[in-house]
């Protein structure tokens, strides 16, 4: 009776051993599982947030390219825009050096009275200057008498380094009456009227 006791005994200790252990086991699988699945839903995670700043990155690369791209553009329009003015410039200083005689000489008698509002002073010309002369200066004296001035302006010897048109001189002051001075003047009066010609849509 006492063997049979200890038998049973001991096959409740291997049933409640192998029991213990398979419950072991199976909780150590569940856990596995449930490590395994974190680790799943953590890599996604991550990886959704990589993804997310490399769309940005992406984002943000072709704004800085975009802008780089439309700073070249506005530099090559601009220097566009200049050469096309300077074009503009240079057409409009040639047509003025390529009036005719009279033209040419009705326009400067006119600075020319502008300026000797007295009537007196002289003007210093060009080396290559030609029509400007003494008849020149005669004329417009016999205009400054008829407007009631003095008429008494007289041409320097002193050539002075210009091209076109006079420097008005009296009492130590120097107007310069030169092309290239009252086209000057003339272009940045009319410089924004041209832009809008030359660039309109």
């Amino acid at each position: 009776m006492k063997v049979a006791g200890a038998e049973k005994l001991i096959e409740k200790i291997g049933t409640d051993a192998q029991r213990a252990a398979e419950k072991y086991w199976h909780d150590a699988d569940v856990r596995k599982q449930q490590m395994r699945e974190s680790l799943l839903r953590e890599i996604g995670k991550r990886k959704a947030e990589i993804d997310k700043m490399a769309a940005q990155a992406g984002v943000e690369k072709k704004k800085r390219m975009a802008a780089v791209y439309d700073l070249e553009y506005r530099k090559e329009l601009l220097a566009a825009k200049q050469e096309m003015m300077a074009k503009a410039k240079d057409l409009a200083k040639q047509k003025l050096a390529g009036l005719s005689d009279s033209d040419y000489k009705a326009l400067m008698s006119k600075r020319l009275v502008a300026c000797a509002q007295n009537g007196a002073g002289s003007i210093a010309v060009g080396k290559s200057e030609k029509r400007l002369n003494a008849a020149f200066v005669k004329a417009v004296n016999a205009e400054l008498k008829k407007q009631g001035g003095e008429g008494s302006v007289t041409l320097e010897k002193e050539k002075r380094d210009i091209e076109g048109g006079f420097i008005y001189l009296s009492d130590g002051l120097e107007i310069n009456m030169s092309l290239a001075s009252q086209l000057g003047e003339a272009w940045q009066d009319v410089e924004t009227q041209v832009a809008a010609v030359l660039f309109e849509d």
